[in-house]
């Protein structure tokens, strides 16, 4: 004989199990109404900014550099521009930039620095700071530059280095070397 009570359960167990099924169905379905995928092949003009090849940091090592009244130069540029090896350009900033350059340097040497902008020295910020750890370095800050969008622009730097004639006799600075960082701060001009 049938169980009454096993059949009610069954019953009520089939029950819910089908208000279970017909819920996520209908969830399913709600859910679906309120999504949407779109594509699209279409490039995204977005105004853009190079600096000499993307670098935004760049690190040099100074060796090999002996005491005299000579400097020694490092050069680097600065452009709005990416040209090909050509010479065809190819990325060009679309709008105004302004630009910060910050020369960052061990202190290991008595190296005395100045900077030259397209061929005229330029008046830098020297400041002498601390890391967290304490150690020492001498950061030298360039005024802002401006570079105008519509016009291939470089501006070229010589970092010079003079390694004071006095210091020759002293063999505490043999074997050393300083290390420069150069960081390039940019913003577009709204």
């Amino acid at each position: 004989m049938l169980d009454k009570k096993k059949l009610k359960k069954s019953m009520l167990i089939l029950f819910l199990i089908a208000i279970i099924i017909i819920a996520i169905i209908f969830i399913v379905r709600t859910l679906s109404r309120y999504q949407t995928v779109a594509t699209s092949e279409k490039d995204v003009d977005v105004a853009f900014w190079m600096l000499h090849d993307d670098f935004q940091t760049a690190n040099m090592i100074i060796k090999d550099i002996y005491p005299s009244n000579n400097s020694f130069d490092y050069s680097f540029s600065v452009s709005n521009f990416k040209a090909d090896e050509d010479g065809t350009i190819n990325k060009r900033a679309e709008t105004d930039l302004e630009y910060t350059l910050t020369i960052t340097t061990t202190t290991n040497l008595p190296l005395e620095y100045a900077i030259e902008k397209n061929g005229e020295n330029i008046v830098t910020q020297q400041n002498i700071v601390t890391d967290e750890d304490g150690t020492y370095y001498k950061e030298i800050v360039i005024n802002p530059s401006q570079m105008v969008q519509g016009e291939n622009l470089t501006d070229n730097y010589v970092i010079k280095v003079t390694f004071p004639k006095e210091h020759d006799t002293n063999a505490e600075f043999s074997d050393l070397i300083e290390y420069i960082k150069l960081d390039i701060d940019a913003k577009q001009i709204i």
